[in-house]
């Protein structure tokens, strides 16, 4: 998919999600087990912290999970048998198919660019000029053929930075002083990162299990 055709999603994407911002309370998933997700680099937290914040003064009513810099992320994947958990070697066997992925990979840059939301999350968008990103989501999810969330993957992967999550202020963008449009702002693609949501009682706890560098 090609920038134009990149930018026309997330143009249909807020055209049909904006409306209905505020209505959908977001709730964890019981059967969410693991996840694939490339961090946001320390050189960026300052900025996402800045927008974030700006975010926040706009809404009288703030959302319920408000997400530090340092947690956001583009998620690539979202590994998971419903109502299973994985056999011992479930996550040796992920950790393997990542890194053969990014065997011949190096690193790579996304662009950032305006805000965006769907019904119950904030985020900014991710744009992929050079294919990559797709290439790699494609890659990863040929891979490791299970998932909780089939939906949003292939044609349907939206990457994104979320900002915050849970039941928001509907009246946000109405605001005088809300505006989508953001400067572009380069980010590379550096880590990902493989980890798991819940621990044995079924709590999450966001652990990472592996750390994967492209060179």
């Amino acid at each position: 998919m090609n920038l134009e055709s990149q930018q026309k999603r997330f143009e249909k994407n807020w055209n049909t999600y904006s409306p209905l911002f505020g209505s959908k309370a977001w709730k964890e998933d019981p059967d969410f087990l693991y996840f694939i997700e490339v961090p946001l680099p320390s050189s960026l937290w300052t900025e996402m912290e800045r927008i974030s914040e700006q975010l926040k003064c706009l809404s009288p009513k703030a959302h319920k999970f408000w997400i530090s810099p340092q947690k956001m992320h583009i998620t690539l994947a979202l590994p998971g048998r419903k109502g299973e958990h994985f056999q011992a070697n479930g996550v040796a066997f992920m950790k393997k198919q990542i890194e053969e992925a990014i065997q011949n990979i190096s690193v790579f840059k996304v662009e950032l660019g305006n805000l965006n939301c769907f019904p119950d999350v904030i985020f900014r968008e991710v744009l992929d000029p050079t294919g990559m990103l797709q290439a790699l989501h494609n890659d990863i999810c040929k891979r490791i053929p299970f998932t909780q969330k089939p939906e949003y993957q292939f044609d349907n992967f939206i990457p994104h930075l979320s900002f915050a999550m849970g039941e928001g202020d509907k009246n946000i963008f109405a605001h005088k002083d809300f505006s989508r449009e953001l400067p572009i702002t380069p980010m590379k693609i550096e880590r990902i990162f493989l980890g798991k949501a819940k621990n044995e009682e079924g709590e999450y706890e966001s652990r990472i299990l592996h750390e994967f560098i492209l060179h």
